[in-house]
């Protein structure tokens, strides 16, 4: 039962170690191989959280299917959102110069990755919401502001060939607050306090 409260805060804490190393790794914009690593080690984690929140969501068998479905689109925009380092990465290791049109076409691919992955994170957290707002698995705030970021991040993966995601800012400030709260609720203290309470 320990190690499970460990593991279980573990996976929710990978959620505020992703948003603040993604942030940090996105710099100013410009390629450099440590801010790439460093990303693409934030992304590892987001894994992690995401199934933590999935499980959190599973409190009943009527929701354990949106539950799972959240944790399938989740997943598959952060594979997305790796895979679009993946241009930048060939484009440096081949020694493209800027401005040429091979470069050029390297870079809108990664652009053009980066907003195809905030459709299915913004179904994550819009599937999120439901599921929260149903059988109150999270706080109706906390529930309210994964609909809002689900929203965001759907309408921005909408702008076919933006260079700025907005939405992802978004939805890394709502990784780290849900990944807090999720750590806050795993502790053994915590979870001893909704037992008095439930009594």
């Amino acid at each position: 039962m320990i190690q499970q409260h460990v593991s279980s805060r573990l996976a929710a804490a990978s959620g505020a170690v992703f948003a603040v190393l993604l942030f940090a790794a996105a710099g100013d914009g410009s390629y450099a191989p440590v801010r790439e690593v460093l990303a693409t080690f934030a992304l590892g984690l987001a894994i992690p959280f995401i199934w933590q929140v999935g499980t959190a969501l599973r409190s009943s068998a009527e929701s354990a299917g949106l539950a799972g479905a959240a944790v399938g689109a989740g997943v598959a925009g952060i594979v997305l959102k790796l895979a679009s380092g993946a241009p930048e990465v060939a484009l440096h290791e081949a020694g493209l110069r800027s401005g040429t049109p091979t470069y050029e076409a390297f870079t809108k691919l990664a652009e053009a990755t980066t907003v195809l992955s905030l459709l299915p994170l913004g179904v994550f957290c819009c599937l999120t919401a439901l599921v929260a707002f149903g059988n109150g698995a999270m706080p109706t705030w906390l529930a309210a502001a994964s609909g809002l970021t689900g929203v965001a991040l759907v309408a921005n993966s909408a702008v076919v060939g933006a260079s700025f995601v907005p939405a992802m800012v978004l939805f890394l400030l709502w990784s780290l607050v849900t990944s807090v709260h999720l750590v806050r609720v795993a502790s053994p203290r915590r979870r001893a306090e909704v037992g008095v309470v439930a009594r």
